[in-house]
């Protein structure tokens, strides 16, 4: 082991993020692309934090219609949808949705 490694396996880490994060929630925290695992604590800082998960799939209510393998994006007050304009990628559909309204998807979290 290198003696400058800090964690062997980063795929889940405990980030600051809004007071308001629940678990389950799709996250950008600065470039960083997670789910949120827990709901938002308060540390003996005074800021709040979660363990966010940077990889796997999620089932996520996405607004648009989707086909396997099409992007997903995430807006900044963190909602999922299938516009690209104005938002950041967020990850890529593993299942078809058909409704064109809030509706939960299966989606496979972008590698960044």
């Amino acid at each position: 082991m290198a003696a400058n490694e800090v964690y062997a396996d980063a795929d889940s880490l405990v980030l600051p993020v809004a007071s308001t994060v629940v678990s389950g929630a799709p996250l950008v925290v600065g470039s960083l692309l997670g789910v949120a695992l827990k709901d938002a604590t308060l540390g003996e800082d005074g800021n709040y934090y979660t363990t966010v998960k940077f990889e796997g799939v999620f089932r996520l209510t996405v607004t648009g219609t989707l086909t396997v393998g099409a992007p997903v994006y995430i807006t900044s007050a963190g909602a999922v949808n299938t516009t690209a304009s104005g938002n950041t990628l967020f990850g890529y559909a593993i299942k078809a949705k058909s409704a064109s309204g809030a509706a939960e998807a299966w989606i496979k979290i972008a590698a960044k």
